[in-house]
């Protein structure tokens, strides 16, 4: 089997931009510039189109990228760049961390349109855009609160959580019912109801119970939704948390520096170290804890990870 996967980066340690790489029957191989974008730290993937955040001579915004790497248009629309990017529906949704806000735009005839900038708070470390049934939801790290907004852009509420939490990333169930959100100031997961996203349950991401030590970052969903996988910087560690047991498996050593981001495909955990400056795979075992190290490959400051191309293959012999 073989997925193309595009990582974005920051514009450091020789970085050029998004890079690709193949990952065939877990083996990592043949990675390359995909497409030159300084500040690529996020990027998002729908269909044959790539939506990546970006620094241009006149500002910081989008790029709207084709399947070969080809850079269709930008944007320019803030002074500092987002930290995240999400297609949904026909639009384009980016959260600026540094700025305190989130903007919509989309992509028509391969051009982008800028519809609206909704300014939450300067330095609200807004931090991911999620959408629950006619709701949008903005982790807000510096706030201690997730925002709720209606698809208008209406603010509507907000989830509170104690000082000093830092409500960072989240990922629905399956049948969109539960919230899984993690937190990067305090190491902590939050399990809520979406009906009125009252709190169900917390546990640390962490072993022995430890919280505050800062620098959780991304969190993903098996795809039988039974266990959630957590990455925590700080400790180089990815955190495998059985949701039914509300147990902490696992918390296996991430094969490099600073783990931002990681996904899970063909039944493996690809993580991309910024500070190591490489991508690495692990096999996951029966029970979906990390198993053996099966690749590494050299990406410089690799932040974000996307599959491009999901149709699996096998060479015949």
């Amino acid at each position: 089997m073989k997925n193309l996967i595009l990582s974005g980066t920051y514009n450091d340690h020789g970085s050029e931009g998004i890079y690709s790489f193949e990952l065939t029957d877990g083996i990592l191989q043949k990675p390359q510039v995909f497409s030159k974008i300084k500040s690529a730290k996020y990027i998002a993937v729908n269909g044959n189109r790539i939506a990546s955040i970006g620094e241009f001579p006149n500002g910081c915004g989008v790029a709207l990228i084709d399947e070969n790497g080809n850079i269709l248009d930008t944007i320019a629309y803030e002074e500092r760049t987002s930290c995240y990017v999400v297609f949904h529906d026909d639009k384009i949704y980016t959260a600026n961390y540094h700025l305190g806000q989130f903007t919509v735009l989309r992509a028509e005839k391969d051009r982008l349109r800028l519809i609206n900038t909704v300014m939450i708070r300067e330095k609200a470390g807004c931090h991911q855009v999620l959408f629950s049934q006619d709701k949008i939801l903005i982790p807000c790290l510096f706030l201690d609160r997730v925002m709720i907004y209606s698809k208008d852009l209406v603010y509507q509420g907000a989830i509170r959580f104690p000082q000093g939490t830092g409500p960072r990333h989240g990922v629905f169930s399956a049948d969109g019912t539960e919230l899984y959100l993690v937190s990067e100031l305090s190491n902590e997961l939050f399990v809520f109801d979406t009906a009125d996203f009252s709190l169900k349950y917390s546990m640390p991401v962490l072993p022995d119970g430890e919280t505050h030590v800062r620098d959780t970052a991304a969190v993903r969903l098996s795809d039988d939704g039974k266990l959630l996988y957590v990455s925590t910087r700080t400790k180089d560690v990815l955190s495998v948390i059985d949701l039914s047991g509300r147990k902490l498996l696992q918390a296996h050593y991430c094969g490099g520096r600073h783990p931002r981001d990681f996904i899970i495909v063909q039944n493996h955990a690809v993580v991309a170290n910024r500070f190591s400056d490489n991508v690495v795979s692990f096999e996951l075992n029966e029970d979906g804890t990390l198993g053996k190290q099966t690749g590494t490959i050299i990406v410089p400051q690799a932040v974000s990870l996307a599959v491009l191309e999901k149709e699996s293959t096998r060479e015949s012999d």
